[in-house]
């Protein structure tokens, strides 16, 4: 997972990363808790990542505890709170731009969105059944959130807050409580997902000021290696957070700064970019806000400690920009550094970081070493064809600034995605096409772009190319049923094995050695009544080939799961 800290998933095995689906004797788990407990609106079940043996459960055990815990969405604190990166309501915002109406949405591709942000939703008109399914998940989060306004046909309400408070002077205390998670089976064992237990989220509003926290006594894999347990019967149960944060939101909200842990990702992608990705481990920094509305034009400026006791830090900055309806571009740069503490140049993130490393050699010429960072670029858009149907695309490059040109680390993304109206529901497609090439997130001087051993952008890593394609049907709000494919291809280079010049091999772009082949497919069927209530019910089955790189290693196997939630 993340690079120094303790790992909050499962433990790593031998093996790489494979298609999501759980085959003996390995663990295929998503990667982090808001897709983790069922699958995600759109078809778009969580982007996995392969992590070792998992916690056991006794099947019983397992059934009974997940009737009592839930899935996906989450319940959110105050109209100045952020809608969390992976979040399904992120996935009708993103319908919603598909389809193309008179409200443009804001930075889809540089996440989280603050709730204040939706508020001109309240001025859209619905139009078709593809438009109202969306608009209708989403009123009943904004009417929670005191940012109703929304005309829509009668649906049920919203899940009342377990403690809600609004004061004179703009001062607000809200508290959402609540049993969430999923349970889990294969053929071999049985389980429950990481953070699946008791969560609570308060907030505190002061005007333009808000205080967070999301706290939970849940199972949380791995708990033991960083935190106490609650109970000795499971060394795992324990009070954890990954999600506290201070924010701040400027006049307008045309600027503001979140501080704190979260989650963040900048890129189009629909599950995961390329340069930072919602796959990631939560990261604790500041980011830095900015918009420009003249010019449809919003920039964000990341600082992040990876790891304090040796002092990585990471720098990311992105600009996205609308120059028409339909239209969204973006560039984004990342860099890794090692300082005591965030250096002036990479936290405000007005210039380029390979100009900020020339800068800071002519102020010490004697310290090149110490003051190399190791830089990843990225370019990426999306396109609204006609009203219904989006292309999308990111491409990114690594250590563009080295003076090895030997070989070339790159990664790129393509995808297409639509929504259309289907008698009085919907339908939702989209397929996603990703490659990276060897050596991508990794560096032979100890700034490599991962956190808590877990690649901060595509969840895959190096050397792996992974497509996936997904459909929904939508026949109410209330309803859906999907269905996902995916396959992924690994080669052997992983973050662990960086270019070294003149060691290395400079043949990047063919895989390395025995290529491990991930396929798996899945179907689901969710039932999500009320904002503060959701049950969904999986099933799917998932082959390898060459597993664990080994030449002819071969398994298969059925997979269940069963989610939950019930918040208030």
């Amino acid at each position: 997972m993340r690079a120094g800290e303790a790992n909050t998933g499962s433990e790593r095995g031998t093996t790489r990363r494979g298609s999501g689906m759980k085959l003996a004797p390995r663990d295929w788990r998503g990667l982090h808790p808001a897709w983790a407990a069922g699958p995600r609106l759109l078809a778009c079940r969580r982007m996995p990542q392969y992590l070792g043996p998992a916690s056991r459960r006794r099947l019983p055990l397992c059934v009974v505890g997940a009737a009592f815990i839930l899935c996906a969405t989450r319940a959110h604190a105050t109209p100045l709170d952020f809608l969390p990166v992976g979040d399904p309501l992120e996935s009708e915002l993103r319908a919603l731009d598909v389809l193309g109406q008179q409200y443009r949405l804001p930075h889809l591709g540089t996440r989280p969105i603050e709730f204040l942000e939706l508020a001109g939703l309240a001025t859209v008109g619905v139009g078709g059944s593809a438009q109202r399914i969306s608009v209708a998940r989403l009123s009943r989060a904004l009417i929670r959130e005191g940012l109703s306004g929304l005309q829509l046909d009668p649906i049920l309400g919203t899940t009342p807050r377990l403690l809600q408070l609004n004061y004179a002077d703009e001062q607000r205390l809200d508290v959402s409580a609540g049993i969430e998670g999923q349970g889990n089976v294969d053929r071999d064992r049985s389980w429950f997902t990481s953070g699946s237990g008791f969560h609570v989220r308060a907030a505190a509003g002061f005007h333009s000021l808000v205080v967070f926290s999301h706290v939970m006594a849940a199972h949380v894999d791995q708990g033991r290696s960083f935190a106490d347990p609650i109970f000795s019967s499971d060394p795992n149960l324990i009070i954890h957070s990954e999600e506290s944060y201070l924010a701040y939101r400027g006049v307008g909200g045309r600027w503001g700064f979140q501080f704190g842990r979260s989650r963040w990702q900048l890129g189009p992608g629909e599950e995961a970019s390329l340069l930072l990705s919602g796959t990631a481990a939560p990261l604790t920094g500041l980011a830095l806000r900015a918009r420009i509305d003249p010019l449809r034009a919003d920039g964000i400026a990341l600082s992040v400690t990876l790891d304090p006791a040796s002092g990585e830090q990471l720098a990311m900055h992105r600009l996205e920009w609308q120059p028409s309806d339909g239209l969204r571009l973006g560039i984004g740069e990342g860099a890794r550094y090692r300082s005591d503490a965030w250096r002036p140049l990479y936290l405000m993130g007005m210039i380029p970081y390979v100009l900020v490393q020339r800068l800071e050699v002519q102020d010490r010429p004697d310290s090149a070493a110490a003051l190399r960072n190791n830089v990843l670029v990225a370019f990426d858009g999306a396109w609204r064809v006609v009203p219904g149907l989006r292309a999308y695309g990111e491409g990114l490059v690594d250590d563009i600034h080295s003076a090895n040109g030997s070989t070339r680390k790159y990664g790129y993304q393509l995808g297409a995605e639509g929504v259309t109206a289907l008698g009085d529901g919907r339908l939702v497609w989209g397929t996603e096409y990703t490659r990276l090439t060897r050596y991508v997130y990794t560096s032979f001087f100890g700034r490599s772009f991962a956190a808590q051993g877990r690649p901060l952008g595509f969840p895959t890593g190096p050397d792996a190319r992974r497509i996936r394609v997904r459909a929904a049907w939508d026949p109410s709000p209330n309803w859906q049923v999907l269905a996902v494919v995916g396959r992924v291809d690994k080669g052997e280079n992983d973050l662990d094995e960086p270019f070294v010049p003149g060691v290395s091999s400079p043949r990047s772009e063919s895989f390395e050695g025995v290529v491990e082949h991930q396929t798996d497919v899945e179907a689901s069927l969710r039932f999500w009544p009320e904002s503060g209530i959701e049950l969904s019910v999986s099933g799917g089955y998932a082959w390898a080939r060459n597993l664990g790189h080994v030449p002819g290693a071969s398994n298969q196997g059925a997979t269940a799961a069963l989610g939950l939630r019930w918040t208030r």
